[in-house]
């Protein structure tokens, strides 16, 4: 009976709250982007597609909570329901010609990894068959350019989806100013620090092997190194001021006489902790709200892009909506 509260776990299956009733997420499940994808296509008025899922935990269940939702809405009839195994040396152009056994099914709803989408889109080419789909894509195609790259013709208007997420410039002021003096407080620092910059640092069990390169000290994150945000800090920090809240709310109802953590606190234990996590609701480091439906699921919010690279000056994604429990698509 132990709370936990995650910045990236999207399972469906963690919304099951019999089996993990103390779990609680900042993120929103995949099966509300499923949700998301069966608006898209009911509001392009499209009612027979095809579903392909690269196999395994991510794509299996998001095509499957595609499929329920879709029946559920009424109104769509899927053609065909297609998985990329996960085998060495898959033919693509066999899951191309099956795809086209149903013509009339043109939209292609896909939950698929990097590579698989790569290599089904380089399938799609070869098959001369540039402009044939219309690909509805998952948050692990989101805004990527690499799988599309010289086949950005077969991806023409391809509507893809991301986890609205913000860029915490806090965090980047930071993090870029973190030196080996100032940040003792974190063990693995030195470790990150030879890697960042391929150096050695003086200290004897250096785990750098391949390098001679002797570590200066004076070297700068992001200036002598490439620095990127990663893109769930925004998370990391909503989940832990998440559990904050929470005990202080806790902390104030139940030590309302004294300062600090009293008895009562000490044992109230994780079932009463989880109503108090369960309840917060505050405004996150990105000014959205963080709160939890009965669940333990983050709202979903979603950014919806359309692929173009024909016809425009600056090919690249476009957002042309957003989901945030329902739909607004500019069509």
């Amino acid at each position: 009976q132990i709370p936990q509260i995650s910045y990236a776990s999207t399972a469906p299956e963690l919304s099951d709250d019999r089996r993990y009733d103390f779990f609680s997420r900042v993120v929103p499940p995949d099966s509300f982007q499923a949700q998301a994808m069966v608006d898209i296509v009911k509001a392009l008025g499209w009612n027979y597609v095809s579903t392909l899922a690269s196999e395994g935990n991510y794509g299996e269940k998001g095509v499957e909570s595609f499929m329920q939702i879709s029946r559920e809405a009424g109104g769509l009839c899927i053609a065909q329901s297609l998985k990329i195994p996960q085998a060495k040396n898959i033919d693509f152009d066999k899951i191309i010609r099956q795809l086209l056994e149903t013509p009339n099914a043109r939209a292609i709803v896909i939950f698929a990894n990097d590579e698989d989408i790569k290599q089904i889109l380089a399938a799609a080419k070869r098959a001369d068959q540039v402009g044939h789909f219309l690909w509805v894509g998952s948050d692990t195609w989101g805004s990527k350019v690499s799988p599309l790259l010289q086949q950005e013709d077969v991806a023409e208007g391809a509507i893809t989806i991301l986890p609205k997420r913000a860029t915490i410039e806090g965090f980047d002021t930071y993090f870029t100013s973190r030196t080996l003096e100032n940040n003792r407080r974190n063990v693995w620092f030195a470790e990150y620090w030879e890697e960042n910059f391929n150096c050695k640092l003086t200290i004897t069990g250096s785990k750098k092997e391949d390098t001679d390169r002797k570590c200066t000290g004076q070297e700068r994150i992001g200036k002598d190194s490439p620095y990127e945000q990663e893109g769930k800090v925004q998370f990391v920090i909503d989940a832990v001021y998440a559990m904050a809240h929470a005990l202080h709310h806790m902390n104030r109802e139940l030590c309302a006489d004294s300062a600090g953590l009293c008895s009562e606190m000490e044992r109230a234990g994780g079932k009463r902790l989880l109503k108090y996590i369960r309840s917060v609701h505050f405004n996150g480091s990105a000014g959205t709200p963080v709160m939890f439906n009965k669940n333990g699921d983050a709202p979903g919010r979603y950014d919806i892009f359309q692929f173009h690279s024909s016809n425009t000056s600056t090919p690249g994604y476009r957002l042309v909506g957003q989901w945030t429990d329902d739909l607004q698509l500019n069509v």
